[in-house]
């Protein structure tokens, strides 16, 4: 077991460096000799409708460039900016090719509702991760109320805003890249082999027989599951040594697990771009490919077809900048992506199922294929791992998606200097489509009989061939599908704007408005439509003092038509203290300024349809008139109430204020920034728990109240020796969320949320594991709610000292999600070579360890490593840690029956989340441009990175960052990758 004293001091220690370095900066700012790396100062940072100069930004954004992380392996991009940016928190979910899910926050958690940011590509709500990563420009998020609050309804949990490469005036430049990457898992359960499976089989049902009521010659004469002669037979087969030919089948040893999720996989990425134009058209054009190869280990032979769970994505983007005349501009964005991917069986469950499989079937259950070549298999295990990936058919998950885009922008100064009109429209499309070929297998198990020594002898027919037991059925290939998800979406703004400079006063005022119709065509809703104002007012005096004030003012059909639209204000201020005559100029402080903001934003999630309209169902009907014998009757339909109407139903409001800093030291080596930010929002959804004497139930109503504060903290430092350039940049992010209201009544005070954490944890209290004497003490509170406990078993703390552990005693353990992240990153560059690592950490949350990953013979299934740990009731007194995997270091007696109790939601099986992960490694070489150049290049670059290598944690059994503590789940991915970039 690993030493958490050890790890908490890396950990905490790990944390002391990150706060000291602080927390990412725009990565685009940073110059350094590499041409792969270099890139121009960045001036601009990218905001809702329009750029603002970085010295004059009042509200609170990070913003770094994607090309420092585009070469990330890793395929869905929102993985490859972890750790990259202050405020942002990225948990992935799993590692499935064409998923790989990801959770994200932006700056924690402050509602019961989505906690998700809005996701903005070029302007529009589309999804990051259906780029090509080698299209994107830059990553920056809008996270304070005067980043957000045009944004109206939509801007509560901030804004992630994605801009993709367009042209420029030069030359044109063609790069080809490809990769090519070895994935293995992170982590993988460690099964016992049949032998130990057996033997703690048989101390399960000694555990269980000796309920306490036995006499000590009852349990003499105990006869277990698994006699001695078939010990030995086990004990053999671990080391491949069978008596007969038979007991390959009737005495199997197979880890399932190992046996059929592979160890290594392969993935590649190919991109072709281009990138220049004139003065009268610009242009970027991107092609790329993506391939991405399953994990389970499927047998080729077996079909014509593929069942592995691959994915294959081709992309398509063509930006373009036309000056159609000397004051208009024409600009128009267009992709496409096509995305292809198998999986095996019914791609709604085939995950589950086969994770679920290898867990839940022994390795002594059944072989996996039989001598005839059947497909192994009982009447109690008809899930045969092999016959899941191999003979179950397939399913192909289609995706055709476009994205396009076109603006036009029009120069007013022939009315006045600075003013300026645009008007963007957008129509997006997406059509998936799941076509499945799916079919059934019957498992086959020997016909055998028990001799006297408990070994088993297999039956035979008259032609001295194996008698078998059929399960099941074997079905022909079936043809079916749907479409989960078709959907467009029309799209359009416009806006006005007027920037001058009146000598020392600096003014941009910005007004425009909005539509936006998003229709799912899968279901029988109205297409959802949302409308709206917004506006912007930015003065600037000396370059000194900053003012701004940013709105919005919008509405959706989803509340009703007297209360359908608000206004969202934010008010913002800077001062820049570096530009006052009587700050000291110096070489320690080259910049410094205060900034502050404060405003409501929204967030409308209120989890349905139409939620404020009166709502009936149907329930049943009834009969009016005479049966027989003629039919004169009328049948009427039924109708009840579901819920009353709701006109009060509104969105969450969201008040937040931030105060901030940014700096420049030491002759800008080193550049700060840091925000401290509070959030308080109200109005949010909840089930208002209202008395039956109503007559109906309001599903869900506006009163819940949280608040949310935290500190985003940012720093680089960038120096040269020799010719050795290098840089560290770093991470600090950190929130607490707590409840105000809820809208829930405890069951006893204590049991309050108010002032816990969102999405806490209730549950008993552990306090060890049940001895003879506290069973026989009268003083010990009783459990018998939840079965007749044993020595060995989970002893709970009585709360309420009522002398009944039961619902009472559930108490307040922990908060689920980590609300702290770090981590830090160091470049170094000399001459062509370049070399890069980064360390990503997150601390603060729990989970719990369960089913499949952590019970014993959960669903009749297998045992682990962590199960040697057990407490034997037997040999107390010899009770040993076996160097096991188990957080705690310990585990109950083993039982077949008695889960009720010692599965209870408790602390015991609650474990901290945090976790350390040497991220990524690059180390790269750029051939001198001088050598290129005679053979018509202009650049080439080979590299190897990797991704997920290594990390650190409290516990083995599983990945904490997937947040499944059963374990069910595709393994995220360990990536080590090899690629080559040449422009020419």
């Amino acid at each position: 077991m690993k030493q958490h004293g050890l790890k908490n001091m890396v950990m905490h220690r790990m944390c002391l460096v990150l706060l000291i370095f602080g927390s990412a900066i725009p990565l685009c700012s940073q110059e350094f000799e590499n041409e792969e790396k270099k890139q121009s100062k960045q001036e601009e940072i990218i905001g809702l409708n329009g750029n603002q100069n970085k010295d004059r930004i009042t509200g609170a954004y990070s913003q770094m460039c994607f090309s420092e992380v585009e070469n990330n392996p890793i395929t869905n991009n929102i993985h490859k900016i972890t750790g990259q940016l202050s405020g942002l928190f990225i948990f992935q979910s799993n590692g499935e090719p064409g998923v790989e899910a990801a959770r994200v926050l932006l700056r924690g958690q402050r509602t019961f509702r989505s906690n998700s940011p809005v996701i903005l590509v070029d302007g529009f709500e589309r999804d990051m991760a259906l780029l090509d990563p080698n299209e994107i420009e830059t990553i920056t998020l809008l996270k304070d109320a005067a980043a957000t609050a045009q944004y109206g309804l939509r801007g509560g949990n901030g804004i992630i805003a994605v801009t993709t490469k367009r042209g420029s005036n030069s030359k044109v430049k063609v790069s080809f890249s490809a990769n090519a990457g070895i994935k293995e898992d992170i982590s993988r359960p460690q099964f016992l082999n049949s032998y130990d499976y057996a033997r703690l089989y048989n101390e399960a049902m000694y555990n269980d027989y000796n309920d306490g009521t036995r006499t000590s010659s009852d349990l003499a004469a105990f006869v277990p599951k698994y006699s001695a002669a078939v010990m030995e037979k086990y004990n053999k087969a671990i080391a491949g040594i069978y008596d007969t030919e038979a007991d390959r089948y009737l005495y199997p040893n197979i880890n399932w697990y190992d046996s059929y999720i592979k160890k290594n996989t392969w993935q590649q990425h190919y991109n072709l771009s281009a990138r220049g134009g004139g003065n009268f058209a610009k242009y970027f054009l991107s092609l790329g490919y993506t391939q991405n190869e399953g994990i389970f280990n499927i047998d080729k032979e077996a079909n014509t077809y593929n069942t592995n769970a691959d994915m294959n994505i081709v992309t398509l983007r063509a930006n373009v900048d036309i000056q159609a005349t000397k004051r208009l501009t024409v600009t128009a964005n267009i992709s496409a992506r096509q995305e292809q991917r198998t999986t095996p069986g019914d791609i709604s469950s085939f995950t589950s199922r086969v994770f679920q499989s290898t867990y839940r079937t022994p390795p002594n259950a059944f072989s996996v294929l039989n001598p005839d070549g059947s497909i192994g298999g009982t009447k109690d295990y008809t899930d045969n791992p092999y016959g899941l990936l191999n003979k179950q058919g397939y399913s192909l998950y289609y995706v055709r998606n476009t994205d396009a885009d076109i603006t036009f922008k029009q120069q007013l100064d022939f009315i006045t200097s600075g003013l300026k009109l645009e008007a963007t429209f957008a129509f997006d499309t997406w059509f998936d489509q799941e076509t499945k070929r799916n079919k059934a297998f019957a498992v086959y198990n020997i016909l055998n009989s028990i001799a006297e020594d408990g070994t088993l002898t297999p039956q035979y027919d008259s032609d001295g061939n194996y008698q078998y037991e059929k399960t099941g059925s074997e079905t022909a290939m079936g043809s079916g599908g749907n479409y989960p998800s078709t959907k467009r979406t029309l799209a359009g703004r416009f806006k006005l704007d007027y920037q001058r400079d009146f000598g020392k006063n600096s003014v941009y005022v910005m007004f425009g408005g909005s539509r936006r119709e998003v229709d799912s065509e899968n279901n029988s809703n109205l297409p959802r439509q949302y409308a709206g104002l917004n506006s912007r007012i930015s003065y600037t005096f000396d370059n000194r003092y900053l003012l701004e004030f940013n709105g919005g003012y919008e509405g959706s059909e989803q509340f009703y038509s007297d209360s359908r639209f608000g206004f969202f204000p934010a008010i913002s201020a800077g001062w820049i203290l570096t530009n006052e005559t009587f700050f000291p100029k110096n070489d320690i402080f080259n910049f410094l300024k205060i900034r502050g903001s404060y405003g409501l934003v929204g967030n409308d999630d209120v989890g349905g349809y139409f939620t404020y309209l009166h709502r009936f169902y149907r329930n049943g009907s009834t009969q009016f008139g005479k049966e027989l014998p003629v039919s004169t009757s009328v049948s009427f339909g039924i109708w009840e109430e579901s819920a009353p109407p709701q006109y009060g139903v509104t969105w969450e409001k969201v008040r937040k204020s931030n105060i901030g800093i940014d700096a420049l030291l030491l002759n800008e080596k080193i550049e700060l920034s840091a925000d401290v930010f509070y959030e308080k929002n109200k109005d949010i959804m909840v089930d208002g728990n209202f008395s039956l004497l109503l007559g109906s139930k309001l599903s869900l109503v506006p009163i819940g109240k949280t608040e949310n504060k935290g500190l985003d903290l940012s720093t680089s430092f960038k120096d040269k020796t020799g010719e050795v350039n290098y840089r560290i940049t770093g991470v600090f992010s950190t929130f607490r969320d707590k409840i105000i209201e809820d809208g829930k009544v405890p069951l006893i005070n204590y049991q309050s949320e108010i002032g816990l954490p969102i999405n806490n944890v209730m549950g008993l209290e552990a306090i060890g594991f049940y001895t003879q004497a506290t069973i026989d003490d009268p003083n010990t509170p009783s459990q018998s709610l939840y079965g007749n406990v044993r020595p060995g078993d989970i002893m709970y703390k009585d709360q309420n000292r009522d002398g009944i552990i039961d619902e009472y005693d559930r108490v307040f353990l922990d908060r689920q999600m980590n609300h702290t992240q770090v981590s830090m990153e160091f470049e170094l560059y000399y001459k062509g070579f370049d070399f890069g690592i980064q360390i990503v950490g997150q601390y603060g949350g729990t989970m719990s360890l369960n089913n499949e990953s952590t019970y014993e013979f959960y669903m009749n299934g297998g045992v682990m490593v962590h199960h040697l740990n057990r407490y034997n009731p037997r040999t107390p007194e010899t009770y040993v840690s076996h160097g096991m995997k188990f957080y705690k270091g310990d585990y109950p007696r083993l039982s077949l029956v008695n889960a009720e109790n010692n599965r209870q939601g408790s602390s015991f099986w609650r474990l901290p989340t945090d976790l350390l992960r040497l991220k990524t490694i690059e180390v790269g070489y750029s051939i001198n441009p001088g050598v290129l150049s005679k053979i018509g290049l202009e650049g080439l670059r080979l590299y190897a990175n990797g991704y997920n290598l290594a990390h650190w944690s409290h516990t083995n059994i599983i990945d904490v960052e997937t947040g499944s503590g059963s374990g069910i789940v595709y393994p995220i991915q360990r990536i080590w990758n090899f690629g080559i970039k040449i422009t020419l």
